[in-house]
C-alpha cells in the first residue's frame, strides 16, 4: 500500500479533492450572489440547481480514472442545467478541465466521439432551454450552439494537441538518445578497430619475421618476440583506457595511456636508435631492412645504467584521456622496426592541441602508417603534422614500394573500413580527408582538422628518427 503507484495516485486523488471542493465553493457562491436575481426568462436558482452544481464539481473526482464517461455525465448535467433555464455560470469551467483530461489520455477516436456526445447534450439542452421559452430568441439559441462547441469539442481537441505535442517530444527525445548510442557505438568500433588493426598488424608481421628467422638467427627471433610482447601490451593498455573512459562518462576519471611502463622503453627491450657512420645492417628480415637504412635494433638498459634523457618540448602525456600525438613517436619506432623507412617531421605546439583534435590527429597517422604496413610495406613514408592557428594539417605520404630482400613473406591484405572511419573523425570535428594514389605507385593520405578560434601557435620543431620532439627544422630536421 505504501508503493510507488499508491503514492502517485493518492497525490492525485488530494489535488481532484481541493479542486472539486474549490469549484463548489465557487459554483455555489455565485448561484446564491446572482441566481436569485436573474430576470426573467431565466429560472431562479434552487435547491435542484445547487445539487446540480455539486455534481458538476463532484465529476472532477473520477475525470483521472474514467475520463471519458466523466466528460458525458458532465455535459449531461450541464444540459440539464440549461434546459430547465438557470443561468449560465463558471460551471463551464468544470466542463473544460474534463474535455481536457479527455483529450490528453484518450485515443483520437474515442476522444471524437466523447466530444461529439458532449457538444450534443450541451446543444440538446440550449435547445430545450429555447423550446420552454428561457432563451430571448433566435440569436440566444444560436450563441447557445456556438457555446456548446466551445465547451464540448474545444477543449478535447486542445488536450489532443498537448498529447500530440508530448508525443513527437518524446519520440524526438528518444531518437536522440537512440542516435547518441548509435554515434558511442561507431566510436567505440573506430577505437578498437584502430588499436587492435594497428597492433595486429605489427603483431603479424614480427611474429612472421620470427618465424623466418627462428632457426637461423634466434637472437634475432627473440627481439622479434619482444617487440610483439610491448606492443600487446601497449594495446591491451589502450583498449582498457577506451573502455574506462566509455564506463567513467568522463574523461577526468581515465588515467591517460602512457602513464605507465607501456610509454617508456622497459630495460631489455627493443628500440630504434639514431642511425651512425658506418652502421651496418644484417639481412634476414624486417628489421634487418631497418639496419640496411642505417638504424640499429638496441636493447633498452636498466634504469639505474641508463643515462637521463632531455627531451624538449615534449608534449604532456596528461592532455588526453586516451592517446595523442605525444605517443607519435613510439608508433613511429615500431613502424621503422618492421622495416618501413619513415621520414617524419611536425611544426607547431602539438602539446596544446584539443583533445579530441589530439587524439583524431594520432589516430589519422596511425591507421595510415597501418595501411603501408599491411599493403606497401617497402615503401619509403613521410609523415607531416603541423599546428597552425586554425587548423592542424597531417599529411602521409608513402612513395611506391620497393623489394626487400631476404624478408619473410606476407600474405595479400584486404581492404577495410579504416578510411572510412578516419573520415568520419575528421567530419566529426569539422574537418576533411582526401586519401588516394600519389605520383606514380605512391599513395597519400591528408587531412585537415579545424582548431577552435583563438587555437595554439608557436613553436617549430621536428621530430628526429629517434623520436623525440625537439629538434629546430633550421638545425637539419629529420630525414
Amino acid at each position: 500500500m505504501d508503493g510507488p503507484w499508491f503514492r502517485r495516485n493518492l497525490r492525485y486523488l488530494l489535488i481532484d479533492l481541493l479542486t472539486a471542493a474549490a469549484f463548489t465553493t465557487v459554483f455555489l457562491v455565485s448561484a446564491t450572489k446572482w441566481g436569485g436575481t436573474q430576470p426573467a426568462p431565466h429560472q431562479p436558482v434552487d435547491a435542484f440547481a445547487y445539487g446540480l452544481l455539486i455534481g458538476i464539481a463532484a465529476i472532477l473526482l473520477i475525470r483521472r480514472w474514467a475520463p471519458r464517461p466523466a466528460l458525458v455525465v458532465e455535459a449531461a448535467l450541464v444540459g440539464i442545467f440549461l434546459g430547465v433555464g438557470y443561468p449560465e455560470g463558471p460551471y463551464f469551467i468544470a466542463m473544460a478541465i474534463v474535455g481536457l483530461t479527455v483529450g490528453r489520455t484518450s485515443g483520437r477516436r474515442e476522444a471524437a466521439w466523447a466530444a461529439i456526445c458532449a457538444t450534443c447534450l450541451v446543444a440538446a439542452g440550449n435547445v430545450a432551454s429555447f423550446d420552454r421559452g428561457h432563451a430571448g430568441g433566435g440569436w440566444d439559441l444560436f450563441a447557445g450552439f456556438a457555446a456548446s462547441l466551445l465547451v464540448g469539442a474545444a477543449p478535447v481537441v486542445v488536450g489532443a494537441l498537448i498529447q500530440e505535442h508530448r508525443s513527437w517530444r518524446v519520440t524526438a527525445e528518444g531518437e536522440a538518445h537512440a542516435r547518441l548510442i548509435d554515434a558511442e557505438r561507431l566510436r567505440m568500433a573506430r577505437e578498437v578497430h584502430d588499436v587492435v588493426g594497428h597492433s595486429l598488424s605489427i603483431i603479424s608481421l614480427q611474429a612472421g619475421v620470427a618465424l623466418h628467422v627462428l632457426d637461423r638467427r634466434p637472437e634475432q627471433a627473440q627481439l622479434s618476440l619482444e617487440a610483439i610482447r610491448r606492443t600487446s601490451i601497449e594495446a591491451l593498455d589502450e583498449l582498457r583506457a577506451t573502455l574506462a573512459l566509455t564506463r567513467a562518462g568522463q574523461s577526468e576519471a581515465v588515467p591517460p595511456v602512457g602513464e605507465s611502463s607501456t610509454d617508456a622503453p622497459v630495460a631489455g627491450e627493443l628500440v630504434a636508435r639514431e642511425p651512425v657512420a658506418g652502421a651496418a645492417g644484417t639481412a634476414g628480415d624486417a628489421a634487418t631492412a631497418a639496419g640496411k637504412a642505417g638504424w640499429h635494433l638496441d636493447r633498452v638498459a636498466p634504469p639505474d645504467s641508463r643515462p637521463p634523457v632531455v627531451a624538449t618540448g615534449a608534449p604532456s602525456a596528461e592532455r588526453t584521456p586516451l592517446t595523442g600525438l605525444g605517443r607519435l613517436p613510439g608508433l613511429l619506432s615500431e613502424v621503422r622496426l618492421c622495416g618501413v623507412l619513415v621520414d617524419a617531421a611536425t611544426s607547431g605546439p602539438l602539446d596544446r592541441l584539443p583533445a579530441d583534435v589530439d587524439l583524431a590527429a594520432y589516430r589519422i597517422v596511425q591507421e595510415s602508417l597501418t595501411n603501408v604496413l599491411r599493403h606497401a610495406r617497402g615503401a619509403r613514408v613521410a609523415v607531416r603534422v603541423c599546428a597552425e592557428d586554425a587548423r592542424v594539417t597531417i599529411d602521409v605520404t608513402n612513395l611506391p614500394e620497393r623489394p626487400l630482400a631476404d624478408t619473410a613473406p606476407v600474405s595479400p591484405t584486404p581492404y577495410g573500413h579504416g578510411l572510412t572511419g578516419l573520415r568520419e573523425r575528421a567530419m566529426e570535428l569539422g574537418g576533411e580527408l582526401a586519401a588516394g594514389p600519389h605520383g606514380a605507385g605512391g599513395w597519400q593520405v591528408s587531412a585537415r582538422l579545424p582548431l577552435p578560434r583563438g587555437g595554439p601557435g608557436g613553436r617549430t620543431g621536428t621530430m628526429s628518427q629517434a623520436g623525440n620532439y625537439g629538434r629546430n627544422a633550421a638545425s637539419g630536421g629529420s630525414r
